[in-house]
């Protein structure tokens, strides 16, 4: 538990900043907390933008970060998206899996259940199934959820950048060297 909470971290830590913001207004548009897409996204693929999954049982695929499955491909056409799309952008490629999961909320409720229907169906024999997903998407979501606290509370007790960049000093940039 201990190495997957590492990796987590490590992923969450070293997404560009761009893709963090498709997290965050995907979040906003779909009110889903972007910390759960992203615990989602890591999950899936490790936020891998061209992950592409054809081992299900059921001959579909899920491709991008996201995982969407291709049971979705016809519906999106509506929408102008395509499987190319959903590989090479990687913010086309969040905003459809927070499409898909707020569909799911909107159908089955917002809960647990209904994030483990996000990889395995709504099915009755695939509760199982449902319950082991949505329960490593709790941990991951509680790694993310700790460091953002951590991370708010270290910007509010110790800020690295004054509210006038002016008033810098090179010191501030090297205080263990007391560079003046």
């Amino acid at each position: 538990m201990k190495r997957i909470a590492a990796v987590m971290l490590f992923m969450s830590l070293s997404l560009p900043a761009h893709a963090n913001l498709c997290f965050d207004n995907a979040g906003r548009d779909n009110h889903i907390d972007p910390l759960l897409l992203m615990a989602i996204g890591i999950h899936e693929s490790r936020l891998r933008a061209g992950a592409i999954n054809s081992a299900n049982t059921n001959k579909t695929e899920d491709v991008c970060a996201m995982q969407v499955n291709s049971i979705h491909f016809k519906e999106l056409e509506g929408f102008d998206i395509t499987r190319s799309d959903l590989l090479k952008n990687p913010c086309i490629c969040v905003y459809t899996g927070t499409w898909v999961l707020a569909k799911i909320f909107r159908q089955y409720g917002k809960n647990w259940n209904s994030v483990g229907i996000y990889n395995a169906g709504a099915g009755k024999n695939r509760a199982a199934i449902r319950k082991q997903y949505s329960d490593t998407i709790k941990s991951i979501y509680r790694i993310l959820l700790a460091r953002q606290i951590l991370e708010n509370k270290q910007a509010t007790q110790n800020p690295t950048y004054p509210s006038n960049p002016q008033s810098l000093k090179p010191a501030q940039f090297y205080p263990q060297q007391g560079v003046k």
